[in-house]
């Protein structure tokens, strides 16, 4: 997807690549078209690292979190590399 093309998509094909200039626009972006009720986090993956350029990637997460009754759920995940400005969809 061209960069020109950004914002999201509401769906987002599973492991097509995308170039991104800061995790924060995606964040952003998702935060805008989550789930009533979802939080959109974004944290480091310590054991995690873009195979071509060897860097910690960033892991960016929309979930609903669990009540007593019922389990939490993840919407999506998307990886990114803030060394190579490429990021995933993976879930």
């Amino acid at each position: 997807m061209p960069f020109e093309e950004f914002p999201l998509k509401e769906v987002d094909m599973p492991f097509e690549e995308f170039p991104l200039k800061e995790v924060d626009q995606l964040v952003h972006e998702l935060d805008k078209v989550k789930p009533a009720g979802s939080t959109v986090i974004a944290t480091p993956m310590e054991d995690s690292h873009h195979s071509p350029c060897l860097k910690e990637m960033i892991a960016v997460m929309v979930h609903t979190a669990g009540t007593d009754n019922q389990p939490g759920e993840i919407h999506s995940i998307y990886q990114y590399c803030p060394e190579c400005k490429i990021a995933v969809r993976v879930l």
